[in-house]
């Protein structure tokens, strides 16, 4: 048994009713895209790693100290993008418009988890949400989708907690648990 767990603090992001055909549409791509399951949808704020499991307590302690006095984050879902690039895309998401607060919250808990010796991320923080990986070259209709909600508005969703996550990797892709969630206020 290991001392240690595969863990990320972040938003869990409740589907907006426009996003979900373009959620259906890329389920039934299948390989190479492997789309988010609705019920996985999240922002993460910062990715913890292997995490011993002695420092659960403190980390819950860390990010409920960083909830205090924060309201829900309302976020707008807009357009669809592609990381690294359209044309050779890994990783499909859609844009969130009015991220400054998650932006700023995201600096806060770094600068919390850092004394507990989870080091702070070298590249800035950019919110998105992942709605597909892609492990090959996608179909046709995958480009197709891409651009025809380039710059849709998917409609605004209320986030109402931050919550300390446990990934296991399994063989048809990470299992999420909650350990803790922290509601805003």
């Amino acid at each position: 048994m290991s001392d240690s767990i595969r863990t990320f603090v972040a938003v869990k992001f409740p589907a907006p009713s426009a996003l979900r055909p373009v959620l259906r549409s890329l389920a039934a791509m299948n390989w190479p895209v492997a789309a988010v399951s609705p019920d996985n949808l999240h922002v993460t704020l910062k990715f913890l790693g292997s995490t011993p499991i002695e420092s659960r307590v403190a980390i819950q302690n860390q990010i409920a100290e960083s909830v205090i006095g924060q309201p829900p984050f309302v976020l707008r879902v807009v357009g669809l993008g592609a990381f690294p690039r359209a044309e050779r895309p890994s990783v499909l998401w859609a844009g969130l418009i009015d991220a400054e607060p998650l932006v700023s919250f995201a600096q806060q808990l770094e600068g919390a988890l850092e004394p507990l010796g989870f080091a702070r991320e070298s590249r800035a923080f950019h919110p998105h949400l992942t709605l597909a990986r892609v492990k090959g070259l996608p179909p046709r209709k995958f480009f197709e989708l891409l651009h025809m909600y380039a710059n849709t508005d998917f409609g605004t969703v209320e986030i109402p907690s931050v919550k300390f996550i446990r990934s296991d990797l399994e063989r048809n892709g990470a299992h999420y648990s909650t350990l803790a969630e922290c509601r805003l206020r």
